[in-house]
Order: structure tokens, then C-alpha cells, then sequence
């Protein structure tokens, strides 16, 4: 993206060219990624927190949530994980009354859940070894010196499932996984307080699956800085789609590798650092990973990137062409309804591969269309006017 699109608008993007090159548009480009409109909804996260002056009003009204919806109301309830419905939940948390021999079965969240104060009590204790030990190096002691919210948020129930989850139940796994997690997320403190970050790759919040999971869509044609200055992008494309998850945690990913520059992503020290933060801070937020046209050349790029995945991670995994890519996304995700509040990430996501196959697109107009297709003003928001961001 670099400096140079700092100034692109979050506008319909139209271009004027020769005769030819016309001709040569019409012949090779897809209509569909300049036709969009706006995204209906833009969630945004800057200046949605309270200020220390509203926290300490009693009486001030009810506390907002760390992000405002735009555009379409307020989101209702979704069911718990691995149901579609609250009657198809019911169903299985309720046993049937009249008959006496029903076993009550166990909801997805519930399955290690006598393990959950065993890990909340491990995880701190040995938190608070380290710091009685002075285990720390200079930068962990300086960012703890101004507290440690971290510990409380991270040993919450909600987070304590999640890894349990991950691990499948292994307290020898789930535990430095989950004090790895709270470390990154300590030295990344301002990464994750700003949410800010400089913008290396079209890397966002593209709509919803049909399960009100979040997507979101990277394109490797958009990349324009090596995969170590990407990293602080990637952690805030997921940390926006966790905050706007629902109950699983949940979301997908969409990986457009048509036109991958493999020569800024084979750095193997830079994979190491991100599969030992992401991998932890971000565990089993995937429901599904999408990798479009992923070419010959790139399988030297995925022979690099497969040994730091785990297993269960790689069975997300699907590798497919662009074809059975639009049919995927026609049959998971909503298309247009006359319900504004529903997204069109059908109809944002096609487009989006429609502009990264166009020869005559340029990186100005890839992005402007990035803008306004994103419901998410992180992490792109840098580029953004100011009052658009809040």
C-alpha cells in the first residue's frame, strides 16, 4: 500500500483511459468491483472507548461496548457454538423430562470445563513466580510496571475455554500456550490499545458467513512490505474479527494468493516469530481457511509455512481455484437481501476477486476499493480521513 495511497478516498473508484486500453478493459476486467456501492455497515473501533471521566460516573447510562455498529442497529443474539439455531440448541442442553434414563449432553464449551480452574489456577501461579523470581527481561518488567490487565483478561472463562479447546484438553499444551499468549499480549500492549498499525497488504473485515461469522479477505497481490513488517497487520485482521465474533470466537478467512510475491514472505525467522505469537493469541479462532489460486511457484511459500501449523489447524485448511472459490463463497455467505442491516459479503468478496485478477487495475484503485468494502475500519483505518475513522 505504502505512503503513496494515503490519500486515496473512500469512493467509487473510476478511471480514465485511452481508446485502447478501453477496448482492453472491457475485454479483460469484470464489472462487478466498480458497480459496488459503500459497504451498508462500518464498525469502528477508534474513540468508541470511554474516557476515564465517563468510567467514573455511577450514573452515566450504560457502558458502551468497545466498538459501534453503523449503519444497521444493534446485533441480536446468536446462539452458543456449533448451533444454528436456539432451538436446535435447546435440544440437546435440555434432556427430554419424560424420559427418566435421557443424559443431559454436553455443549461444544462445556467439554473441559473441570480443567478450566485448573488452568486459571496454574497460568497465574506461575505468572506470579516469574515475577517474584524476577524472570522477566527488561521489556516484560517495564510494561508490567504499569499493572498487569492482561492476567485477568486472559484467565477469563470465555478465554480458558478457548485454549482447552485448541489444546484438546492437554493441560501440557494449554498451559504455555496460554502464558506464550499472555506474553505477546503484554508486549504488544500498544499494538492492541491503538489498534493502529501501518498497512503492508489489503488484509480486511470483508462481511459475514452465513453463521454471522466474521470474513476476512487478504489479497497477496496487494503486498508491498516483507512478511515481518506484515505481522502487526495480520495480529489487528484477527483481533478486529474476534471482537466482532459471536459465541464460538469464531471466523474465516479468506486468502486471495493469485499474484503471491513469494520473495517478500520467505523469511523464515519472520514465520517462526508469528506461529509462536499468533498461533497462541489466536487459537481456534478459525472456523475455516480459504486459499484461492494458490500457484506451483507458491507451494515453496506453503512448504515454508505448513511446519509451524498445527494439525488440527492444517485441516482447515482448503486449497482450491478461483471457481470453486465463488462457489464456496455463493454457498456460505448471504447475497443481497432488501434487509440493509444484512450484509453483501457474497457480492464484496466476488468483486474482490474480480479487481485482484484485473490486468489493468492499479494498486490506487485495488485500494480504494478495499476501503469501501471493508466493515471494519481496522486494520486499514490509518488510511482513512480523520473523521471517518471516528
Amino acid at each position: 500500500m505504502g505512503a503513496s495511497l494515503g490519500g486515496v478516498a473512500n469512493g467509487v473508484c473510476c478511471t480514465t483511459r485511452g481508446d485502447e486500453a478501453a477496448v482492453r478493459l472491457e475485454r479483460n476486467r469484470h464489472h462487478s468491483w466498480q458497480e459496488l456501492p459503500d459497504a451498508d455497515e462500518f464498525q469502528a473501533f477508534f474513540d468508541c472507548y470511554e474516557t476515564h471521566d465517563e468510567m467514573q460516573r455511577v450514573n452515566s447510562g450504560p457502558r458502551r461496548f468497545p466498538l459501534e455498529r453503523r449503519g444497521s442497529g444493534d446485533l441480536g443474539l446468536v446462539p452458543e457454538a456449533g448451533f444454528r439455531t436456539f432451538a436446535e440448541r435447546e435440544t440437546v442442553r435440555v434432556p427430554q423430562r419424560n424420559d427418566p434414563g435421557s443424559v443431559e449432553l454436553p455443549l461444544p464449551e462445556d467439554v473441559y470445563e473441570e480443567l478450566v480452574p485448573l488452568l486459571r489456577s496454574e497460568v497465574q501461579g506461575r505468572w506470579k513466580c516469574r515475577i517474584e523470581e524476577e524472570g522477566l527481561d527488561e521489556e516484560l518488567r517495564a510494561q508490567l510496571r504499569g499493572g498487569f490487565p492482561e492476567l485477568a483478561e486472559w484467565t477469563g472463562v470465555a478465554t480458558l475455554r478457548r485454549i482447552l479447546r485448541a489444546s484438546q484438553g492437554s493441560m501440557a499444551q494449554a498451559v504455555p500456550m496460554l502464558m506464550k499468549a499472555i506474553e505477546c499480549r503484554v508486549r504488544e500492549r500498544e499494538l492492541f490499545q491503538c489498534m493502529r498499525c501501518k498497512v503492508a497488504c489489503d488484509m480486511r473485515i470483508i462481511g459475514r458467513d452465513r453463521e454471522n461469522r466474521p470474513a476476512i479477505y487478504m489479497s497477496a497481490r496487494s503486498q508491498t512490505e516483507p512478511l515481518r513488517l506484515l505481522i502487526p497487520q495480520v495480529f489487528l485482521a484477527f483481533e478486529a474479527a474476534s471482537r466482532l465474533a459471536q459465541e464460538d470466537g469464531q471466523a474465516i478467512l479468506v486468502a486471495d494468493m493469485v499474484q503471491l510475491q513469494t520473495h517478500l514472505n520467505m523469511d523464515p525467522f519472520a514465520f517462526k516469530d508469528l506461529a509462536n505469537n499468533f498461533g497462541v493469541v489466536f487459537a481456534d479462532r478459525l472456523k475455516c481457511i480459504l486459499i484461492v489460486d494458490f500457484s506451483f511457484i507458491a507451494q515453496a511459500f506453503w512448504a515454508t509455512v505448513r511446519p509451524f501449523l498445527s494439525e488440527r489447524t492444517q485441516k482447515k485448511i482448503n486449497f482450491v481455484s478461483e471457481a470453486k472459490a465463488r462457489q464456496f463463497v455463493k454457498e456460505n455467505f448471504f447475497g443481497p437481501t432488501r434487509d440493509r442491516s444484512t450484509q453483501r459479503p457474497i457480492a464484496l468478496i466476488l468483486s474482490s476477486f474480480d479487481i485482484n485478477r484485473d490486468e489493468l487495475s492499479t494498486q490506487e484503485d485495488r485500494f480504494a476499493h478495499a476501503l469501501r468494502t471493508a466493515i471494519c475500519d481496522v486494520p486499514l483505518g490509518e488510511l482513512r480521513a480523520p473523521d471517518e475513522a471516528g
